[in-house]
């Protein structure tokens, strides 16, 4: 009788904990649903690519994806790697991060000219010593290069000219350009996962938990503007990366490392004259600052750094490009950047290439 009585209340304890795992499904598949659409979108999007926007939830429409559609397709001419390889004359040619193939499409229909883009390793922090070893060089002179333009995002031209690498890393142009390069350079397979199957879903919550935003420890930063600026469902939000705030030019830390950068400007700059080429930096503004105006309660501090580009180092070749993107976001211009990305759009490289013809970069 005990016994039976025993297996009674077992079945009835299996029968509530039953009971209770179906009432959970409905607010499981709730959660699995906002994960995919919210979470994993930032996360494994191709053009974000940076673990520190791991968990980032910016919305459901992909703005970014409607904006470059919107872009010229046509009537430009980019050369690649292999391209350049065999062009024989490349009037222009762009040394620049991922910002590089906006500027050169917007600089080809601008002037109606061939933008050549070799890849340089800034990664590696020896990006400048590979352009002055290729400036020495005699393939820019044989290849008819006029104009050499240098595009480092505001963050990171400080790093670039402040420290040229290690020098024993060089590789010659021509061995670049020909895809012949040492063990060391050759880059890595981009891992990717597969954007399909319940795995992925469960992953990506598990991965969530333990990801630096559910830790509040995200590099990345949102801030309110007191205006919208961007045209989707956020426009009033501004994200970017706090390490942008980090390393202004009233950093005390920073101020020697930024008179060694201006000495790299100049000498850059020299080279270049030397062998008759027009050279050009350009950098464009971090979000952070640019939008600093619109800020609603800024927790950080204002950066002079481009400013201080302006004054110093314009008669090196310097275009500044804050003033003319203020000017354009005072006038109340959307999508200069990409809402939940980094960089800017397609408009603003637009702009950059409009002040570099201004310069004398174009033809």
């Amino acid at each position: 009788m005990i016994k039976l009585l025993s297996s009674h209340v077992a079945r009835k304890r299996w029968r509530r904990l039953n009971l209770l795992f179906l009432s959970l499904l409905p607010f499981l598949a709730i959660f699995h649903l906002v994960m995919w659409f919210g979470f994993t979108r930032t996360l494994f999007r191709p053009e974000t690519g940076s673990s520190k926007r791991i968990g980032y939830l910016v919305g459901l429409e992909d703005c970014q994806g409607k904006l470059e559609a919107q872009e010229p397709q046509t009537g430009f001419t980019l050369l690649d790697r292999h391209t350049m390889a065999q062009a024989a004359q490349v009037p222009v040619v762009i040394f620049g991060d991922s910002f590089a193939p906006h500027l050169g499409k917007a600089c080809s229909l601008q002037w109606h000219e061939s933008v050549g883009m070799p890849p340089v390793y800034w990664s590696r922090k020896n990006g400048l010593s590979q352009i002055k070893a290729w400036l020495k060089e005699d393939w820019f002179r044989t290849h008819g290069v006029k104009t050499v333009i240098v595009e480092r995002v505001e963050c990171e031209w400080l790093n670039t000219f402040s420290d040229e690498g290690d020098s024993s890393l060089n590789i010659p142009l021509q061995q670049e350009l020909a895809g012949d390069l040492p063990a060391m350079y050759e880059k890595a397979p981009v891992w990717t996962f597969a954007n399909n199957g319940n795995f992925k879903v469960v992953f990506c919550n598990f991965a969530y938990l333990f990801s630096p935003t559910a830790w509040n420890q995200t590099d990345t930063c949102m801030v309110r503007l007191s205006r919208p600026f961007f045209n989707c469902s956020y426009r009033k939000l501004l994200l970017f990366y706090k390490g942008d705030t980090t390393r202004g030019v009233y950093n005390q830390k920073n101020l020697p490392r930024v008179e060694q950068a201006l000495q790299q400007v100049q000498e850059v700059a020299d080279i270049c004259r030397q062998q008759g080429l027009k050279f050009y930096l350009i950098v464009p503004p971090n979000k952070s600052y640019l939008y600093y105006d619109w800020v609603i309660h800024p927790f950080y501090p204002y950066s002079g750094m481009l400013e201080t580009l302006q004054a110093r180092a314009t008669p090196n070749g310097y275009v500044d490009l804050k003033k003319p993107f203020h000017q354009k976001l005072e006038e109340g211009f959307q999508d200069l950047y990409y809402p939940d990305d980094l960089h800017w759009n397609y408009p603003a490289a637009e702009i950059a290439a409009r002040e570099l013809t201004k310069a004398g970069a174009g033809p």
